[in-house]
């Protein structure tokens, strides 16, 4: 939804149809979905950290959204003026989908004067349609999109030093990086189809790869909004930015000793960690651990700050690379990947990052030397051998 058309092409039908209603439902979705998105986008961006890479993705969500209210209007009454400036939203909105990961490297990071070339395509599009070069539109969109997608390759190419700052989240991060570049990838040959199609005097309410294409971005938008808001573990890279940073406790109220409240709420919270079952939960956070408790998110935060002078997510970690440990010292031919799963870790990169982290070794790596010690203990080599070869995660550059 993002290359111009120019609004007399593909006129011949447009007035003798109904509204597509289909069409007009996903794209009543796809805005509803945007608004949220932009809301909660904009909240994190004023809780701290990341501020700069969350004020760019509320942008993209707040300029997808008006977008899609534009084609709304176009479906529903065809002889809107309004339509073309969606040409004019779509030359932003890419920017600022960049701009999002580009701040990712650096939590503390601000918008420099250099960051106002990516505005450029945004303005020549508007000085375009202000001054009638209608022809001139088409290649500057193709050409920032190109460009665009070149530059989201780039950045996932460079994931490792780009990502680094964001810690146990950076293999999310690496998941939303793909899914972006091959919607991208798939909306570009859908607005070609798109563009072709109007060309040959098509009409846009009946455009079926428009319809696709509004359907592709309302599945973006709907991955966005159920990862930041009903499935952390798909999402952490934002979750964490909102829940963290608004429970984050104050440098006074960190430094303050603990107080029997304190020690009291850390035992409850350590009752709840101690349960193999409810720390599987891959989608365990704060906020929901805070619910079960039934105490505000913010004071759970403060006492295992106070008590243990570590982030709730710190131990969170400790806990499920504690039961990690267990159960491979406890089963050793049961495989990695199905103790990472009941340790509550969702991704393989987060499960080696956390669990090297702690231990100074891969969980392969940690499997064979502790297999190893066993051996020597029981004399028992063929049996110890024959374990050692199981339990990869299919990383084998990372067997010990």
């Amino acid at each position: 939804m993002v290359l111009f058309y120019d609004p007399e092409r593909g006129r011949g039908g447009l007035d003798k149809r109904r509204p597509p209603v289909l069409h007009s439902a996903i794209l009543a979705a796809t805005m509803s979905l945007s608004a949220v998105m932009t809301f909660f986008m904009g909240r994190v961006a004023v809780a701290g950290r990341y501020g700069a890479s969350s004020a760019a993705l509320s942008v993209f969500f707040g300029l997808s959204t008006v977008s899609a209210g534009l084609l709304l209007a176009t479906l529903l009454w065809p002889d809107t003026s309004l339509r073309q400036w969606r040409a004019v939203l779509g030359a932003g909105a890419l920017p600022a989908l960049y701009l999002h990961f580009a701040f990712g490297s650096d939590p503390d990071r601000s918008p420099c004067s250099a960051e106002l070339f990516h505005i450029v395509p945004m303005v020549a599009v508007a000085a375009s349609l202000l001054l009638n070069a209608l022809w001139v539109i088409d290649p500057i969109l193709l050409v920032t999109y190109g460009g665009y997608l070149w530059a989201f390759v780039r950045l996932h190419s460079r994931r490792a030093y780009q990502f680094r700052s964001l810690g146990s989240e950076v293999g999310t991060t690496h998941i939303w990086l793909r899914i972006v570049i091959g919607v991208l990838c798939a909306s570009l040959a859908l607005e070609v189809a798109i563009f072709a199609e109007l060309v040959r005097g098509g009409a846009i309410e009946t455009s079926r790869p428009l319809l696709l294409s509004t359907a592709l971005f309302f599945g973006l938008v709907s991955y966005a909004l159920l990862g930041a808001m009903g499935r952390p573990s798909l999402f952490e890279h934002v979750y964490d930015m909102v829940v963290d940073r608004a429970s984050k406790p104050e440098e006074n109220e960190a430094r303050s000793a603990p107080g029997p409240a304190d020690h009291a709420l850390v035992q409850r919270i350590n009752s709840f960690l101690g349960d193999p079952i409810f720390l599987s939960d891959d989608a365990l956070t704060l906020s929901r651990l805070s619910k079960r408790l039934g105490v505000p998110a913010r004071a759970v935060s403060v006492a295992v700050n106070r008590v243990t002078r570590q982030s709730f997510s710190d131990l969170l970690n400790d806990r499920r690379i504690a039961l990690a440990t267990r159960l491979m010292n406890e089963d050793p031919d049961r495989s990695l990947l199905d103790i990472m799963y009941a340790a509550g870790f969702g991704s393989k990169s987060n499960f080696y990052t956390q669990f090297k982290r702690r231990k100074g070794m891969t969980p392969a790596a940690f499997r064979t030397q502790h297999s190893a010690g066993r051996c020597t203990r029981n004399q028992n080599s063929d049996i110890c051998k024959s374990r050692n070869t199981h339990g990869n995660l299919g990383r084998p550059d990372e067997t010990g």
